[in-house]
């Protein structure tokens, strides 16, 4: 239980630094001073002085997005997987040394 407790607090503490980051990231704007309500977007234009078009958002995005979510877990999943294969041939390779110690 006290292992859980750790990787739980551990997990708190890195949530708190990276939101800490996110919000010094996403509002250095504010203390600067400048009314962010006021500001256009830049112009963005190519070489040849054509002005670029934002694209249009469609119901594909949001399944190109779940797809991009469930790839990240499939390779989280197998990652984790193959560290815990490690962990345990550590494990078997130590007690193996222990036990040839002890004869």
């Amino acid at each position: 239980m006290k292992t859980i407790f750790r990787i739980a607090i551990v997990l708190l503490v890195a949530g708190i630094v990276a939101g800490g980051f996110y919000l010094l990231a996403n509002n250095t704007n504010i203390a600067s001073g400048r009314d962010l309500d006021d500001r256009q977007p830049p112009a963005m234009t190519s070489t040849d002085g054509q002005t670029f078009q934002p694209r249009e958002f469609h119901d594909e995005s949001l399944s190109h997005g779940l797809a991009g979510v469930a790839g990240t877990l499939v390779k989280l999943t197998v990652i984790t997987f193959v560290v815990l294969l490690v962990q345990k041939g550590f494990s078997l390779l130590g007690n193996r040394k222990v036990k040839a110690a002890q004869s």
